[in-house]
């Protein structure tokens, strides 16, 4: 399994500046405020489940625009019918990145419940495009292909470990919002 961090730097080595990252809560929020993205990003604070939804917002908005977000699986088992939602929408430009660790790593690791869940093929099932890394150095060429297929979901292959070293939050809900208005005025 892969840690979080480097699907985080080989993801931050392919985007653009003028693209928007939304993160979930937790980890890669945490990570993405401590390694300065070029890109614009919108890190949730206090919501599971709410990142997708907040995503396509943004990608139906600003059609012109490239949206990735940060997901995890916990976190999507709590609002699977947003795959539906995404691939009913017709965003083409949004790519859902699902760190998969079978753990409700947010609050507290608690792992998931023992049922195996097929994420690529309930996003396929919703007419998402879909697929699969297992590693940082299969993520490129991944990530590559599931966004020219329109809306897609890519699961990542997440190692969990509690005592990974995860940056404090260093932003708050104001200044993050600050920060994406912000952009947003400089990208009309």
């Amino acid at each position: 399994m892969t840690p979080r961090r480097e699907y985080l730097e080989a993801l931050l080595d392919l985007l653009e500046e003028d693209e928007i990252l939304v993160s979930c809560l937790g980890a890669n929020a945490r990570y993405l405020a401590a390694m300065s993205p070029a890109c614009s990003t919108f890190a949730l604070c206090d919501t599971m489940g709410g990142a997708i939804p907040l995503a396509l917002g943004m990608a139906l908005a600003r059609p012109e625009l490239r949206v990735t977000v940060l997901e995890g699986d916990g976190a999507l088992l709590m609002n699977l019918g947003t795959l539906v939602t995404v691939a009913a929408s017709g965003a083409a430009n949004l790519t859902i990145l699902l760190f998969y660790n079978q753990r409700y790593e947010s609050s507290g690791g608690q792992p998931l419940p023992p049922a195996p869940v097929d994420f690529v093929g309930l996003a396929r099932a919703s007419g998402l495009a879909a697929a699969s890394a297992a590693t940082a150095e299969e993520f490129p060429k991944a990530f590559a292909r599931i966004r020219t297929e329109g809306a897609g979901l890519l699961v990542l292959d997440t190692a969990f470990d509690p005592a990974e070293p995860i940056p404090p939050y260093s932003q708050r809900p104001p200044e993050i919002r600050e920060r994406f208005a912000d952009w947003l005025r400089r990208h009309p």
